[in-house]
């Protein structure tokens, strides 16, 4: 899952974000760091395993958030308004990253936005919910 606000661990530092699942998962330490160096590469944040989380930029936490999340190689991601913590421009190209990363993965993602150029771009099928729900 990626996050609006990120979820990450303000204690440890990328690289460790990113690891974390594989760490979870049990995983032997050559293939997180083989996981950890692809994913890396994939987000293009080559060289920021050692920085504080808080020594980032938000559209940097935002990769972070999404390299942790597909380290794991999910069935299916969720996105719940992972963009709309960041000014215009920084959305519009990561909108095009994720796009972009998506279909070189080929993983299932429903991503929750409120925004319907985010939708337009991103989606293959788009789901319209209209109202609240009430108990």
């Amino acid at each position: 899952m990626v996050f609006q606000n990120y979820a990450l661990f303000p204690n440890m530092s990328v690289a460790d974000n990113i690891a974390y699942g594989l760490k979870i998962q049990r995983l032997p330490r050559a293939e997180i760091a083989q996981r950890l160096d692809e994913v890396m590469h994939m987000v293009d944040l080559q060289g920021f395993g050692e920085r504080r989380i808080d020594a980032l930029s938000g559209g940097q936490k935002q990769r972070v958030a999404l390299a942790r999340a597909i380290a794991v190689r999910p069935k299916v991601l969720l996105f719940d308004e992972p963009l709309a913590a960041l000014d215009a421009k920084l959305r519009d190209r990561l909108r095009i990253e994720i796009g972009q990363l998506l279909r070189k993965l080929g993983t299932t993602a429903v991503y929750v936005t409120h925004d319907q150029d985010e939708a337009m771009a991103l989606g293959d099928r788009i789901a319209v919910m209209l109202g609240a729900l009430r108990s």
